[in-house]
Formats: structure tokens, C-alpha cells, sequence
């Protein structure tokens, strides 16, 4: 029979022992969260649900010097979860590069900036610059549905590439700091900061130029450009990371592509948005598959990969908060007809490889 004080001697020991491994645990754990390592989003975009919040700022002011980017002090707020409203100040600035232009948008696009002592304890925790994507201009409810599909446009990418922005969608309430201006109620979208992207990923962003598509992960690459021809964008390049961006594996030479910009797709199809003369289409609701040739199978991988969210893409494109039923119906028309295309061979053929771009 063993004796007591061995007993308790044993006990004791595998104490210690529990103890290490628990620690361990929360030390690996804590250690995959950090950015850059891989994990989970930030907790702001860790939600599908819409937030509700208050943006205040002297709105002249704000959008007077568009082209200077100048930053303006503003504050943001919300209801905590007990009601109470939590006020948080920042600075704010117009950015962008088309819908900056006032002659193209009344209402441009936004940067929020935070200190790190102020978003402690609030949903916005961990943010430091975010990019709000507004309606383009005030007066017209189409502006405010082309916001929803581009949003609807970062989502279903989601489905297909973890290297992808999350976005949180946000019902606004643009207050005029001086009472001036009425205040103005339009759906917006935050976009996740691309350093939280990568981070996730366990990537770094690749600041280079002009690397040929050819030259990145092609597997990743192909399903881009399918998924870039399901919502009918060709405003994107590789070359002059147009609307993209290359992440970089540490454990990979070969980038990985990130599109980002959808709104002059033939999905969003705002009244703003033309197709480039050079690709010689008529609306940039005319689909042309813009990825280089390459073989029927590696091709089919990327359209069985889209067969398998097909299910997943049209309850997307069903749940959009706000989204009318007019849009709607334009938009599950528009994605029916890319399935109808991707289901014949013929279709296929005509238009993924006699249409595909060559190199040289």
C-alpha cells in the first residue's frame, strides 16, 4: 500500500504538471491570436450583424479640400449593450481616388482614425485606421443599393478565399457638428484594415510591381478571376495591382492575389461605372473573363469549387439587409445567368478560353 507522504508527493507533482500544461495552452493560444500568426478577425468584424452608429463632424468642413486628405477632429457612437450611448473621438478624412472627386460623388468615401486609448473596451478595440465605403451621392436611394452590392460583392468572395477583406456593415447617422446640415441616414460598410487581413492569414503584404498573374498562386488565382467574372468586374489588374493586392506566405515565394473595389461591377452597376474602350465591351455589366489561359483543368477545378457555394451565394445574395426587391431580382438574375454559362461546355469554351488573355 503506497504511504501517505509518497501519495501527496505524487499528487503534488502532477498538480505542477497540470499547471504547466495549462499555461502552455494559454500561452500557444494567446500566441495564435497575435497578428501575423493566422487567427481569428478582430472582433468588430467577428459579427453579421448590422451596427448602428453616429457619425459627427463638421460635414463642410470635412468635405471642403477633398484632394488634401486633411484630418478633422469628429466623434462616433453608439448604445452599449445596456443602453448607455458610448461616444468615442476620432479623426476623420475623405480618401479615394474616383468618388473623392466631388464632380463624380456629393458623398465621399471615409477614413476613420482612432487613438488606441479611446476604442478600449468598445467594439471598435484593436482598430486603429478603418475604411468606411459610402453612398455616392444623397439624394438618389439607388446610390444606398449599390452600397449593399458592394458589400454583397466582399461577402461572396469570403466564401471562397480566407485571403479576403471581411466587412461589417453599418446603418449611418452622419450628424452636421454645427447643426448646420440635416442629418442624413444611409447604409455604409467598414472595411477590415489590410495589415488585420494579412495578419490572419499568417501573410505579409507584398509591396512590389509588375508581377505578371501568371506568377502568383494559380490554383487561388484562377478562382479569383472566375469569381471577378461571376459579379462581371474587369476593373482589376494584377500587373498594377489595380484593385488588388499581393500577400506574401513566409513559408511561399508565389503571392497570393486579393481583390478588393467592386463597385464598378456588373453585379453593383452604378450609373457612374463604364467599361475601359480598350476591352471594347458596352457595360461593365458585360461579362469578359479577364484571368490568362490556362487548361480546361485547372479551370473546372475553380468553376466545381463555385458549383459547391452555389447554395451558399444565393443566400447571400437573399439576405442583404435593405436590399429592395427590385435590386434583388436584378441580382439573382444576373448570377443565375453566370451559372447558365459556367453549366454549358459550349458557353465555357467561348467565353473562358477562346476569351481568356494570352501571354505576350
Amino acid at each position: 500500500m503506497m504511504k501517505p507522504f509518497i501519495r501527496k508527493a505524487l499528487l503534488f507533482q502532477l498538480s505542477l504538471f497540470l499547471i504547466f500544461l495549462i499555461k502552455s495552452y494559454v500561452l500557444i493560444d494567446a500566441q495564435d491570436a497575435r497578428p501575423g500568426t493566422g487567427g481569428p478577425p478582430t472582433y468588430l468584424f467577428q459579427s453579421e450583424e448590422p451596427l448602428n452608429l453616429t457619425l459627427t463632424m463638421d460635414i463642410k468642413s470635412v468635405f471642403s479640400n477633398r484632394e488634401a486628405e486633411e484630418s478633422h477632429q469628429a466623434e462616433i457612437s453608439y448604445s452599449g449593450t445596456e443602453g448607455n450611448k458610448i461616444t468615442i473621438p476620432i479623426k476623420i478624412c475623405v480618401r479615394g481616388n474616383f468618388r473623392k472627386d466631388q464632380n463624380n460623388c456629393d458623398f465621399p468615401p471615409l477614413r476613420l482614425n482612432f487613438s488606441d486609448s479611446s476604442v478600449i473596451s468598445t467594439i471598435f478595440e484593436g482598430q486603429d485606421k478603418i475604411k468606411v465605403v459610402t453612398h455616392c451621392r444623397s439624394r438618389l436611394d439607388l446610390y444606398e443599393q449599390n452600397v449593399l452590392k458592394e458589400y454583397l460583392a466582399y461577402k461572396l468572395y469570403n466564401l471562397f478565399a480566407e485571403e479576403s477583406y471581411n466587412v461589417r456593415l453599418a446603418h449611418m447617422i452622419y450628424a452636421d457638428l454645427k447643426g448646420e446640415l440635416d442629418t442624413l441616414e444611409k447604409m455604409a460598410f467598414l472595411l477590415e484594415p489590410t495589415k488585420q487581413m494579412a495578419g490572419r492569414n499568417g501573410c505579409e503584404r507584398l509591396k512590389v510591381s509588375n508581377i505578371h498573374q501568371t506568377k502568383t498562386n494559380q490554383q487561388k488565382t484562377i478562382l479569383m478571376a472566375v469569381f471577378q467574372y461571376m459579379i462581371g468586374n474587369t476593373d482589376w489588374s494584377v500587373w498594377v495591382q489595380h484593385n488588388t493586392i499581393l500577400l506574401k506566405e513566409a513559408s511561399s515565394t508565389v503571392p497570393i492575389v486579393v481583390p478588393y473595389d467592386f463597385d464598378w461591377s456588373g453585379l453593383v452597376n452604378p450609373p457612374y461605372a463604364v467599361p475601359s474602350e480598350v476591352l471594347q465591351i458596352e457595360t461593365v455589366k458585360t461579362r469578359l473573363y479577364r484571368g490568362y489561359c490556362t487548361s480546361d483543368a485547372e479551370l473546372q477545378l475553380a468553376l466545381d469549387e463555385v458549383r459547391q457555394y452555389k447554395d451558399e451565394i444565393y443566400r447571400h445574395c437573399n439576405s442583404v439587409p435593405g436590399l429592395s426587391e427590385k435590386e434583388l431580382k436584378k441580382t439573382l438574375k444576373y448570377i443565375d445567368d453566370f451559372f447558365k454559362i459556367i453549366e454549358n461546355p459550349k458557353k465555357v469554351e467561348s467565353e473562358f478560353h477562346r476569351k481568356c488573355r494570352t501571354i505576350g
